[in-house]
């Protein structure tokens, strides 16, 4: 009986629905899913958040509505709706927003092509940002923060040559940017408290120059967390690896 009476309050239309009330169902449970799947989909936008209030409020009015029908006496028009929202919000949906916004926030370049990324801002709290990694940094000259990928940590030696890239002795599959100006050979340890990264190209014609290098050292305090999904451009949407 309790697993129903949570699915009457957490399906919106399922009450509904179990109470013969079809049409009242299919309209409360249509809007909410169709609202939340487009605003999961257009994640990172103003629109979704609009889109995601909207689901909020049909879910809101499914609620409040289980309530008044199931209530013996009623508790008037405002009641309902105000132990609803209570409930829905702080029950549900503001944990399950500050998750996303922790584990899947969406991050969007300042600068063209505005790439996207879902970012995992806890990525970096207990560890240091590892070679190969995607992170999400702010990077010196650049407005915002954008995608780069991480080469070297602190301590990490690092080694240029005609052979390409080391790390630790081991090569790392980087390709310098055609402008980059690099010289015939390298070597040296990346400090404490750094990381030797590279912008993650886009191919889409970027509106400003790389470093002179490709390369650049980037205070640790300044990478804000690991981008583990592709969110824009849409047809390019999907699990980093």
């Amino acid at each position: 009986m309790a697993s129903r009476a949570g699915l009457k309050i957490l399906v919106p239309g399922y009450a509904q629905w179990t109470w013969r009330q079809r049409e009242r169902a299919l309209v409360l449970f249509g809007s909410f899913v169709a609202s939340l799947g487009v605003g999961v989909f257009a994640w990172g936008t103003h629109a979704s958040l609009v889109i995601l209030a909207f689901a909020f409020g049909t879910h809101l009015i499914s609620a409040a509505d289980v309530i008044r029908q199931s209530a013996f006496p009623g508790f008037g028009r405002w009641v309902p709706v105000a132990s609803a929202s209570a409930g829905l919000g702080l029950g549900v949906y503001a944990p399950t927003m500050a998750l996303a916004m922790i584990f899947a926030w969406p991050g969007f370049q300042a600068e063209p092509p505005f790439d996207g990324y879902l970012i995992n801002r806890v990525s970096y709290w207990a560890s240091a940002p590892a070679t190969g990694d995607l992170a999400w940094a702010a990077l010196p000259g650049w407005r915002g923060a954008r995608a780069v990928r991480v080469l070297a940590g602190a301590g990490k030696h690092v080694e240029w040559s005609a052979s390409g890239l080391r790390v630790g002795g081991e090569g790392v599959p980087w390709v310098p940017p055609q402008s980059a100006a690099l010289p015939r050979e390298l070597a040296f340890t990346v400090p404490e408290g750094l990381a030797l990264v590279a912008p993650e190209p886009t191919g889409r014609g970027e509106t400003k120059p790389t470093p002179s290098c490709g390369l650049l050292l980037v205070d640790t305090r300044h990478i804000g967390g690991r981008a583990w999904a592709r969110l824009y451009p849409i047809w390019e949407r999907g699990l980093i690896r």
